[in-house]
């Protein structure tokens, strides 16, 4: 009888950890979906976005060509 006690014991505190563990979470999430933070993480990846793509157009030689270097025939 002493068994079952402890198993329904165990049981009941992890539940309780468990449920105030998850409880947490939401509250957590539920802080960072907020209208000021979704704006904010928003400029953030149109930031990231335009980074990318400049660092894709720059040249990668560390100069930029001069319109002396080009010749038209």
């Amino acid at each position: 009888m002493l068994l079952r006690i402890r198993w329904f014991v165990v049981g009941f505190l992890t539940a309780t950890a468990a449920a105030a563990y998850v409880i947490d979470q939401v509250r957590r999430a539920r802080e960072k979906l907020t209208p000021e933070n979704l704006t904010r993480s928003g400029a953030r990846g149109v930031a990231a976005l335009i980074d990318a793509a400049a660092e894709r157009i720059a040249p990668t030689n560390g100069h930029q060509a001069d319109t002396d270097d080009v010749t038209v025939n």
